[in-house]
């Protein structure tokens, strides 16, 4: 076990409100957002909707933080859902603690939060690294899951694994100033970036999806329930990624995005098909 509190490097809520990497990923861009001081370090979240709301998380992917989901989570906050975004831990608003990046570390923390939030249980999006982190979370804290699992452009059993190389293939292309600058203005995201990579929840998930298949969640103690969805000409996440998923949680629903790219949650083309889809789901 490490010593707490664990050493940690600063997010961007140390960086000048006036710089350009806070302009471009303010503060305030969803409603409602606190910090909250947690074991690993200080963190950043949002929720956003009716109280009454269906609980639904939304876990982003590797590289760009939250607003990833710019426009997916206001559009499930307006149909009623009760939705909670952060920042994991090395990514904006959230301190990078001095730590390896592993699908346990990223669990931990949304566990973490839930508990702070005093939320029992709540439906898991993840997008990218972000599916392999949900899927590691429901297999691991299945309690707390309430039902549902949706898992878009999900990483988690990627086998051809190269290094990040920050010149080339960026995840999200809207936000490669906001990925360049985290690089350069946040001294921990480097290196968390280059845990998430070696160590984290991108590949060796075989167990958590496995387990998926007969995985009983939440209060009800039902069946999880799990929606993939995945762009046909996405070059970040192969398309045949889903087939993997598919082989290895056979109850899965599977969709499949004509034409979409891994930018499918807010790619102009894509996004509200999107959204549909998770409410239909969700539901």
């Amino acid at each position: 076990m490490g010593i707490f509190p664990v050493p940690v490097e600063p997010s961007m809520e140390a960086l000048p409100v006036a710089s350009r990497i806070r302009q471009l990923y303010p503060e305030d861009l969803f409603p409602n957002g606190r910090y909250v001081q947690l074991p690993y370090g200080r963190m950043r979240y949002w929720i956003l909707g009716p109280e009454e709301g269906t609980k639904v998380v939304l876990i982003h992917g590797i590289s760009t933080p939250a607003i990833t989901w710019k426009v997916l989570a206001p559009y499930l906050a307006e149909q009623g859902f009760r939705v909670l975004v952060y920042d994991l831990y090395g990514k904006g608003y959230s301190e990078a603690p001095l730590v390896t990046y592993d699908s346990t570390f990223f669990a931990v923390q949304l566990a973490l939060l839930l508990q702070y939030i005093r939320w029992p249980a709540a439906n898991i999006v993840g997008f990218s690294m972000g599916g392999g982190v949900a899927a590691a979370f429901a297999a691991t804290l299945p309690h707390l899951v309430a039902g549902k699992l949706v898992l878009i452009s999900s990483a988690g059993l990627i086998e051809d694994l190269r290094a990040p190389n920050p010149s080339v293939r960026v995840p999200i292309p809207q936000y490669e100033e906001l990925r360049d600058l985290q690089a350069s203005e946040l001294p921990g995201y480097k290196r968390s970036l280059q845990s998430c990579f070696v160590d984290g929840p991108i590949r060796g998930q075989e167990a958590a999806f496995d387990k998926l298949a007969s995985l009983t969640v939440g209060p009800a103690q039902q069946r999880v329930q799990v929606l993939v969805v995945h762009g046909t000409d996405d070059e970040i996440v192969p398309v045949g990624e889903v087939d993997k998923i598919k082989a290895r949680i056979p109850q899965a629903e599977i969709l499949k995005v004509d034409g979409a790219q891994h930018d499918v949650v807010l790619n102009d083309a894509h996004w509200q098909r999107v959204a549909q889809e998770l409410v239909r789901f969700l539901q």
